[in-house]
């Protein structure tokens, strides 16, 4: 009897904690954890990127290899941190960070911009920036090839 009275406990308990997770899942600490979003990667385009010689609290990063730049040329007030490193450079020091690029170490909500060659690099940077903490990145997806064509440079 003693046995049955506890497993009819038992069972209560694990019905009412699964409504109670079902009903109000904010308050079950995994649904939180697994449902929280990064903030999302934002898109420029050229007209945007354009502008960016005007605005020097924004940070646009060159994920290139410096060999490719050398060949193509770079986009004006852009910095090269090839994708290899920008982790490691977005978390290194702001005395570091500043003596290596000659610009302040971006803070969590300054606006950075990714670019690359044609887009897909710079979006694995702004995405491992984001996983970094910082806020607004965002991702110009024609990037190198976009910005030659439409200044008439080299591809």
């Amino acid at each position: 009897m003693l046995m049955r009275h506890c497993m009819m406990a038992l069972r209560a308990a694990r019905s009412q904690t699964s409504m109670n997770i079902t009903r109000n899942p904010q308050n079950n600490f995994l649904h939180r954890f697994h449902s929280s979003k990064a903030p999302a990667i934002g898109i420029v385009d050229y007209d945007v990127v354009k502008k960016l010689h005007s605005e020097p609290e924004k940070l646009l990063i060159d994920v290139r290899e410096p060999e490719e730049l050398k060949e193509t040329g770079q986009i004006p007030a852009s910095i090269n941190i090839p994708l290899g490193v920008v982790s490691q450079e977005l978390a290194a020091s702001e005395q570091l960070f500043k003596s290596k690029y000659g610009r302040e170490k971006p803070k969590a909500d300054t606006e950075i911009i990714f670019h690359c060659k044609i887009g897909k690099r710079s979006l694995k940077a702004a995405e491992a920036a984001t996983a970094l903490g910082f806020r607004n990145v965002k991702n110009y997806e024609g990037s190198w090839l976009d910005w030659a064509k439409r200044e008439g440079l080299p591809k």
